[in-house]
């Protein structure tokens, strides 16, 4: 962890084993990552502040990595590996008995879901068509589905009122696409902002609730990546 504002950087995992995938709770008080402390990667729950111990969150043996929680924070998002249905998405109620519930669960790959602000959507991307895009399914899923990157897409990201959809197309390119919400979905159409140089799958980037300003991992002269914010990115996307 770094404090922005002093500029301290604190350790928040301690065993020796690979850790990934951060994703914090939506108060900020707790950080759910995969760690593969003991065989396949698996959730685990810690304070923000460091306190206490590593909770793990499933007893299934099976990869598992999560991506994002319900703005209430009464659901995380997960994907998880099957040696039969390729990747899954589910869902893991934080209260209560906390017993995880498939979202989606096919012959193809479904990764790096997203709840919509109002947690009634769920944006994910998969390679049923072939190559992965981007689509978006109700939650609860009722069977409907509907497509919405055109040209492939990954790491689906919603602005913070629900009318916008961003993604990142195989060449980095970072797409913004207009939906529409109410008791059915609509998406509308697209337009591809400026290019992030993210080309591979497990990097991300972060959009602010008003959609005007993104934090891109950035590669300067091939050292390691910093992190780089792009400001007022609709002025350079007109010229």
């Amino acid at each position: 962890m770094r404090d922005l504002a002093r500029g301290i950087p604190t350790r928040f995992t301690f065993h020796s084993s690979n850790h990934l995938s951060p994703v914090w709770a939506p108060d900020g008080s707790r950080v759910v990552f995969a760690s593969g402390r003991e065989g396949p990667f698996n959730l685990y729950l810690k304070s923000a502040n460091g306190a206490g111990q590593d909770e793990r969150l499933l007893k299934e043996g099976k990869l598992s990595v999560a991506t994002d929680w319900t703005a209430t924070g009464d659901v995380l998002l997960y994907y998880e590996q099957d040696p039969k249905t390729k990747y899954d998405l589910w869902v893991l109620p934080m209260t209560g008995e906390r017993k995880p519930a498939v979202f989606l669960k096919t012959e193809f790959n479904e990764r790096y879901g997203v709840f919509s602000p109002d947690g009634k959507w769920i944006a994910y991307r998969s390679d049923e068509s072939g190559r992965y895009e981007i689509y978006v399914q109700p939650y609860p899923t009722t069977g409907a589905k509907w497509q919405v990157s055109r040209e492939g897409g990954t790491r689906p990201n919603w602005r913070r009122d629900g009318r916008e959809i961003y993604w990142l197309e195989e060449d980095g390119t970072l797409l913004a696409g207009e939906v529409s919400m109410g008791h059915s979905f609509q998406p509308g159409k697209a337009a591809a902002l400026f290019e992030t140089g993210l080309t591979r799958p497990i990097e991300r980037f972060a959009v602010t609730a008003d959609g005007k300003r993104f934090l891109v991992p950035a590669e300067v002269d091939g050292s390691a990546r910093p992190l780089t914010v792009v400001q007022n990115w609709l002025a350079g996307a007109r010229r």
